[in-house]
This record gives structure tokens, sequence and C-alpha cells, in this order.
């Protein structure tokens, strides 16, 4: 019985013949996803537009080219999207983190403010209120889309300036006390404060969580996207100096 299985063996210095090793091919990385990426897609769209451009080509060919094109374009868009948002999450990670340390440590404050025995009604009102847009502005956070340059709650510390622990307590950031009606907001104070109203009408209603610092729920899409933006129109984006005080901070 050895001599057999010994014989079944194949030696050593053996050539890997056409049968050895796997009989299927890894797919790429960039495939994986069922998403090819950036660079091979808009390949695949030019060798498509390439072969549309020819006078010869049949009608029944040229039609489904052209479905391809439609279809190649629109892979192209999502890869774009999933790129940006990858860009984003990494680019604002740190900022939304300690932005989202600092609302827990408000929460927790203005709970037990709120509910303080010996303080006045008054005191407990402003303070469930503060705790309210507190609440608003950490479910800003949590469901702010990555396809969107972040627009930061708290201004960016100056060199010089004492911290919270140095100087006064930690404060609530006033963003939710202006109107929309004043002409006087700059760009991204009013985007910011679009997204917050947006934001607290999807707590009113239990699509968020009333209670972000304790229960995470699905994220929402806080901004509508805009699917006819052009070349020009991000260009534009990229000049502009629209997120410029939440680009500081993540530097």
């Amino acid at each position: 019985m050895p001599a057999e299985r010994q014989n079944r063996r194949k030696p050593r210095n053996a050539k890997a013949g056409p049968s050895s090793g796997p009989k299927f091919k890894v797919p790429a990385l960039e495939a994986r996803d069922g998403l090819p990426g950036v660079s091979k897609l808009k390949g695949q769209i030019r060798q498509t537009k390439r072969l549309l451009a020819k006078d010869k080509l049949e009608a029944a060919l040229r039609v489904a080219t052209q479905r391809r094109l439609t279809a190649l374009e629109a892979d192209l868009a999502l890869a774009e999207k999933r790129g940006v948002e990858k860009k984003n999450g990494t680019k604002y990670h740190a900022v939304k983190f300690f932005e989202r340390q600092k609302l827990c440590r408000l929460i927790r404050r203005l709970a037990r403010e709120a509910e303080a025995e010996g303080a006045s009604d008054k005191k407990k009102a402003k303070a469930a209120a503060e705790l309210l847009d507190a609440r608003v502005m950490l479910n800003y956070i949590i469901n702010f889309p990555n396809s969107q340059k972040y627009i930061a709650i708290f201004p960016p510390e100056k060199e010089g300036e004492k911290t919270e622990e140095e100087g006064d307590k930690l404060k609530l950031p006033r963003h939710l006390t202006a109107s929309l009606d004043d002409e006087s907001l700059d760009k991204p104070t009013r985007k910011r404060l679009e997204i917050l109203i947006e934001t607290k009408r999807l707590m009113e209603e239990g699509t968020l969580s009333g209670t972000p610092e304790v229960e995470r729920r699905a994220k929402v899409e806080l901004v509508a996207e805009d699917k006819t933006e052009t070349k020009e129109d991000k260009k534009e984006a990229e000049a502009d100096d629209f997120f410029d005080a939440s680009d500081d901070e993540s530097d």
C-alpha cells in the first residue's frame, strides 16, 4: 500500500501541466464590487464612441452600441461619485470625530442641567432647548453626505485662543437661531443652516433618532444630489472658497 501511494506521487521537479493551478481567474480588485474603475470606464467609453463614429455601422449594432454608451456613462458617474465619497470621507474624518466628541460632552451636560433639582424653570427650559439643538447638530455630523465637502459646526480654533479646557466651558454654536431670510448669510453658513433645518425636520417625523448619542439609525440623504452638474460647474466649485472655513480645520 505505501508503495502504491509513492508511485502516485508526482516528482518534486515535475513541470506543471496544463491542468495544474486554479481553473478560474481572480477578478481585478477594482471590479470586485461590480463597478470598474474610472480610468477603465473612460477607456471603454472612448472605444464605444469611436465605434459609433463609423459611417458604415449596421443599424442594429448602432442601437446596441448607443445603449452600451449610455450604460457606461451612468457607471462612470457612479464610479466618480464613489471616488469623491472616499476622498471626502478620509479628508473630514478627524474633523467630524472631534466635533462629535464635543457635542456628546455638551449633550451630557445639557441633559443634567435640564433635569437639575433646584434650578429654575427658565434655566431648565433653556437647557432643554439647547439639548435639542445639540442633538440636531450631532445628527447633522453623523448623516452629512460624503459626496459633498463638509461644513464644520464649530469654528476653527485660532492660534493663541484659549481652548474650552483653559478658558470658558464649551458652548453650543448658535447656528439654529439664524434665519434663511437673512441675506447677509454667506454660502457655507446658508448651506449648513439648510441642512440643519432638514435634519431637525427628519428628527421630528421620526426618520432620524431623537437621541443620536445613544441610538444610531441608518444614514439618510440630507442633501439632494444634483444630477445635472456639468464639468464647468465642478471647476467652479473647486475654485470657489465655499468651504474655506472647514478646509482649514481639516488640514
